[in-house]
């Protein structure tokens, strides 16, 4: 998740329920964003947020970029393991035998 903050001025937005963990610096009201808020957006909102929209307007500044973290199914050491013996499997193919006809 990336956490943005307002810049310019006070929006509405459509996707407002694709926000997390908002911040207000002012009045709370539904779907509406003012100068100082702050959120959490995945990469695509980011992205429409700062110039990708049709006004091609910027409209929030990224604060913080949080790292997602990768839950690993198996030990590290084992995932290392898979990875080396997938890199070590060499295949190789047989020739095909032309066909020859006897006359």
């Amino acid at each position: 998740m990336i956490k943005v903050e307002v810049i310019n001025e006070d929006f509405t937005l459509e996707r407002f329920n694709e926000l997390k963990n908002i911040t207000r610096k002012s009045v709370e009201e539904k779907g509406k964003l003012f100068k100082g808020d702050t959120f959490e957006c995945d990469e695509k909102m980011v992205d429409y947020l700062t110039g990708n929209n049709p006004l091609n307007k910027v409209v929030v500044k990224v604060i913080e970029v949080e790292p997602e973290i990768k839950i690993l199914s198996q030990s590290p050491v084992e995932e290392l393991e898979k990875a080396i013996n997938v890199k070590a499997k060499i295949t190789t193919t047989k020739p095909k035998k032309k066909k020859t006809s006897k006359k």
